[in-house]
């Protein structure tokens, strides 16, 4: 069986039972001008995150510090910034912000929702090995994943597409229900 079709009927098991939940989940990107930093920092509270510092080179080759679009992902008191990297799938994510997403968990490692349009997979390397505070890409499933643990291993399929700032126990603290905004910034 490929491995695709394994983790997509997984996957389709689990949304039909969280659907409800992951409509109420609000997030909101909007453009921030502020590096990614690749840090996890204590975070004591639901709110604002820090000002973020550098973030390292993407497996991709992209400098997440200097090209790309800042963003902000939003969801009730708490607010996130990132930046998408500058390849042809982040661009694609780009154009189509403001995004309302709904998000679920998956495997305690990533937060997961389905996009309203497939990104673009032009120079795509074929799978990713995410760390906590990645932004990704499901490409067979056509889901925006936000990992906020490093346990997640490679995997063919998923795309590196940006990375987040600040402390990832916000993400990982992410109900199933709220509506997450992501917006750009810049």
């Amino acid at each position: 069986m490929n491995p695709f079709n394994r983790r997509r009927s997984r996957l389709t098991r689990r949304r039909h039972h969280l659907l409800v939940l992951a409509l109420l989940s609000a997030m909101s990107l909007a453009a921030c001008g502020d590096d990614g930093d690749g840090q996890q920092g204590a975070d004591t509270s639901d709110s604002h995150t820090s000002a973020p510092s550098p973030s390292p080179t993407t497996d991709a080759g992209q400098d997440a510090t200097s090209d790309g679009t800042p963003i902000r992902i939003t969801f009730g008191d708490t607010e996130l910034t990132g930046r998408l990297h500058d390849n042809a799938t982040a661009r694609k994510l780009a154009a189509q912000l403001p995004v309302t997403l709904s998000f679920r968990d998956h495997n305690n490692v990533e937060k997961t929702a389905p996009l309203p349009q497939e990104l673009s997979l032009d120079d795509a390397p074929a799978g990713h090995d995410p760390a906590a505070g990645d932004i990704g890409y499901w490409a067979p499933d056509g889901d925006l994943v936000l990992y906020y643990d490093s346990d997640a291993p490679f995997f063919d399929g998923i795309v590196g597409i940006g990375r987040l700032d600040g402390d990832m126990a916000a993400v990982k603290r992410l109900p199933e229900g709220p509506r997450v905004t992501i917006d750009a910034t810049g």
